[in-house]
């Protein structure tokens, strides 16, 4: 058995080709989003596109992190945002930011899948996102993260940092499965 190239050849990639993303692709990354399962069939996440092209561009890019400053070449910045208070009530767990993610990695093995690349990012802020993307108070912005295919790192390394040159070059690693997964009880987790 062979696990899907989609999601063992995945990776977050900093550079980004200035090509843009056709349509059909896009249509299709949202139907897989689309089709995520969630509790009780809520479906509670909301996705805002932005290209290079609309007008809300600049303002969103404004809301990246310094770090992230490398998002700006990507063909899409997406953010996706949920209401706490239209998800699931159970056990006192965020489900919304569940739904959400599973949502959100349907669409990225699909971009995978697509010949696309999704770098997904926690460096942003929240309040100056949503004022430049209209999203209503209520929402909590879960994730923001770049689309599109990915560029020749080659051509920009004299222009990335020496941090980030040694994250891009480093092999792709995974914990062991025995310190994740166990079978019956948990057993070697520390309190």
């Amino acid at each position: 058995m062979q696990l899907l190239s989609e999601i063992r050849n995945r990776q977050s990639v900093i550079v980004f080709q200035e090509r843009d993303v056709e349509q059909e692709k896009i249509d299709l990354l949202i139907e897989a989003a689309r089709w995520a399962p969630s509790c009780f069939n809520k479906q509670e996440w909301n996705y805002v596109l932005v290209s290079k092209k609309d007008e809300t561009r600049a303002s969103f890019e404004d809301a990246l992190s310094f770090g992230n400053g490398w998002a700006k070449s990507a063909p899409y910045l997406v953010a996706v945002s949920a209401n706490p208070e239209q998800a699931c009530k159970i056990n006192n767990i965020p489900y919304y930011a569940y739904d959400l993610g599973l949502s959100v990695m349907s669409l990225v093995i699909e971009a995978e899948h697509q010949g696309l690349r999704v770098h997904q990012m926690a460096g942003y802020d929240e309040k100056r996102v949503k004022a430049a993307l209209n999203i209503p108070a209520s929402q909590r912005v879960v994730v923001i993260f770049a689309l599109g295919y990915e560029g020749d790192v080659e051509k920009m390394k004299d222009k990335i940092t020496e941090k980030i040159k040694k994250k891009i070059t480093k092999a792709r690693t995974r914990k062991d499965p025995q310190e994740n997964f166990f079978f019956g009880k948990v057993h070697g987790l520390v309190a």
